[in-house]
């Protein structure tokens, strides 16, 4: 059974910190701002925004690693103006001067920026992407960050009315963050999405709400000076961890994460990534156990007299992209596993992609194709259903609030997604994507958080957004031929919903 909602304990030991936000929030939105967002890096949350950074990546404009979210913005910059912009190709003109523009704009220090959103749909959002923001029925959020030199900082409070989770109040994306040297390091709960996929990433993604905790992340991405490491080109590492604090079978687990990204050819890029679950009620939460958990060495023992001491519920893997020096597109796969077996998954599950640039007079951007298939392999048609995002210590699993940290569709899923994200002549934001496959397919009820049962996809999905002198309104539906969801978040086939993103001067 999957467990959902917060605990009381949880509740009662953030309530000062929950005044706390909200009073500082409201107590500055009368400031005066610019239009955009003020923060030191791009969120999950901007599909229009990132098509251009890899369309500028793939012709080697940017040429630092792109596919880590958060991504900084200093690197991007850097490598931005850096560029002679008169030899940037006519085709992406517009791309180039989006994002200097926004960057320039978001970086500036002492400007803070406030924004008020309001979205209204038919019912909650089951599927979730990347550029997804709005997760409830009906939200207002009201926002305000800003950057000084050494200071960072976005105060997010987030009311919703018949939330599926039973929370009324999120301050998801909030955080306050410290630059030292070329670091920054940051208390709150942001949205992550590791992985070069639009749909969905095996890993981590912004499907279930964000957890809080401290990050440690790498500003710029300055290659190694050292003679044998400065072949991997430009790098970027980032590390977490952070409280599962909501309603669990071991309650107060921490998530813990690293990621490491380089670029060894302008085509190529490569990140090994790692999270894990471990400490928590009754766990061993010392630095050996911590350690053990780091090294793997006491990962999965075969003998149960072990098992109390076992460090934590791990996931590793590695995903690429490639850059195609023949074709005006890139390639990219990415495979997560859980199990060690002589240092390395064992079981493994994956995940491939396609992504080709496209340039007309009436449209500027990118269209993919992806395939996921969440079911763990160990040899060459060889499967083990049930595995994925499942453990038999954290019996929860890989999941928070009712979702699955990693991918959309969950575990044991076969998904393949076609899509088109990018802007009209006159600046408009289209998205189309269309998703078909099986969720779920061996149907073992309780371990899948979307549906107890094997169930047919037939998702599309269609996207615009117009933005104006005040902020932007977004308009979108999906449409599934059938409830896929058990679980009380679909009600109807058709979903259909709008914001409105006004932005305070």
């Amino acid at each position: 059974m999957l467990i959902t909602g917060r605990s009381p304990r949880y509740k009662a030991t953030n309530i000062r910190l929950k005044r706390y936000l909200l009073f500082a929030l409201l107590s500055s939105i009368f400031s005066a701002a610019h239009l955009a967002n003020a923060e030191p890096w791009l969120d999950t949350r901007d599909s229009g925004l990132r098509v251009d950074i890899e369309r500028l990546s793939s012709a080697g404009i940017i040429k630092v690693p792109i596919n880590t979210r958060p991504l900084m913005w200093s690197s991007i910059l850097n490598d931005l103006e850096t560029a002679d912009s008169k030899t940037v190709p006519e085709q992406l003109k517009n791309s180039f001067a989006r994002v200097i523009s926004t960057g320039r704009k978001v970086s500036r220090i002492n400007n803070p920026h406030q924004s008020l959103k309001l979205s209204v749909a038919t019912e909650s959002q089951l599927l979730r992407h990347f550029g997804d923001s709005a997760r409830e029925k009906t939200e207002l959020s009201l926002r305000r960050n800003g950057i000084t030199e050494h200071f960072a900082y976005n105060l997010e409070v987030t009311k919703t009315v018949s939330p599926w989770d039973g929370e009324s109040t999120h301050y998801d994306n909030s955080y306050f963050g410290i630059v030292l040297g070329n670091w920054i390091g940051l208390i709150g709960s942001i949205e992550r999405w590791w992985g070069p996929s639009w749909n969905s990433s095996l890993i981590l993604t912004n499907n279930a709400r964000p957890t809080t905790g401290l990050t440690l992340q790498r500003n710029y991405s300055d290659p190694f000076e050292l003679p044998i490491l400065e072949w991997l080109g430009p790098w970027t590492t980032s590390m977490f961890i952070t409280k599962l604090d909501d309603q669990r079978f071991i309650d107060n687990a921490n998530l813990v994460g690293m990621t490491v990204g380089f670029r060894p050819t302008q085509a190529l890029e490569i990140n090994l990534r790692r999270t894990a679950q471990w400490g928590g009620e009754g766990r061993p939460e010392s630095f050996k156990s911590f350690l053990e958990l780091l090294t793997g060495v006491a990962d999965n023992c075969g003998d149960s007299s072990c098992k109390p001491d076992e460090p934590g519920n791990q996931l590793g893997g590695i995903d690429i992209r490639w850059d195609l020096p023949w074709l005006d597109g890139s390639i990219y796969g990415q495979t997560i596993g859980e199990d060690e077996a002589g240092g390395v998954p064992s079981r493994r599950a994956s995940q491939l992609g396609m992504q080709l640039q496209f340039s007309k007079q009436w449209f500027e951007g990118a269209v993919f194709i992806e395939y996921d298939d969440t079911s763990l392999k160990s040899a060459p048609k060889q499967r083990r259903y049930n595995s994925l995002y499942n453990h038999n210590i954290y019996r929860t699993g890989y999941r928070y609030e009712g979702r699955v940290i990693g991918a959309t569709w969950d575990n044991d899923s076969e998904i393949t997604s076609l899509g088109a994200i990018g802007y009209l002549s006159n600046g408009d934001k289209i998205e189309a994507r269309y998703s078909f496959g099986d969720i779920n397919v061996d149907g073992l009820s309780g371990k899948n958080s979307i549906t107890p049962n094997k169930t047919a996809l037939n998702s599309i999905l269609a996207k615009w957004q117009r933005p104006f002198d005040w902020g932007e309104l977004e308009i979108e539906g999906r449409y599934t031929d059938q409830i896929i969801d058990q679980f009380g978040r679909q009600e109807e086939k058709l979903r259909v919903a709008a914001s409105v993103n006004y932005y305070f001067y």
